[in-house]
């Protein structure tokens, strides 16, 4: 029979491994996470795996986020952009030897944020079941708004040109 001393170094260990479980599984998915977006970086870049790498860490370095929240951004940023136009967006770091990188704000966060908007705005729209048309109106205002938020925001990313025809 296991005293008390046994059963609270028992219980220690148990938490000890389960911190541990939590710490392997967290280590994984931001491997995997970092993985994803390097190899993401070599098939845009034709590079190979170990330069995309250094140029994940350099984009990293460059706008002083941790390595796992640029690969994260740059992912999402590909979901609602696409390969080429989210590695042009974050890929704004210097080569190693430039010198000191100037302060500039990646504009892709915004671009992301409006573009999660307006999804939500027009889910919302679609989903309302509304028969009222005053809440309907509401909705495709909302709509509107949130796409009119959207292509402002590229349009300051430099990602959307105005169409000369309007």
């Amino acid at each position: 029979m296991v005293g008390d001393n046994g059963h609270d170094s028992l219980t220690a260990r148990i938490a000890s491994l389960e911190a541990e479980i939590v710490g392997l599984r967290k280590a994984v998915q931001t491997r995997t996470v970092i993985g994803q977006a390097t190899g993401l970086i070599s098939a845009v870049q034709g590079c190979t795996p170990q330069e995309g790498f250094q140029l994940l860490v350099r984009m990293s370095q460059h706008h002083n986020v941790k390595l796992h929240t640029i690969a994260l951004k740059l992912l999402d940023l590909s979901t609602e952009l696409g390969p080429r136009q989210a590695v042009r967006a974050v890929n704004t770091a210097p080569e190693p030897d430039a010198g000191p990188p100037p302060v500039v704000e990646w504009p892709g966060i915004e671009v992301v944020n409006a573009a999660r908007r307006l999804v939500a705005a027009y889910e919302a729209a679609q989903h309302s079941g509304q028969d009222r048309p005053e809440v309907r109106r509401q909705l495709a205002d909302q709509v509107e708004s949130a796409g009119r938020l959207l292509a402002e925001k590229l349009s300051e990313a430099g990602w959307l040109t105005p169409d000369p025809g309007v």
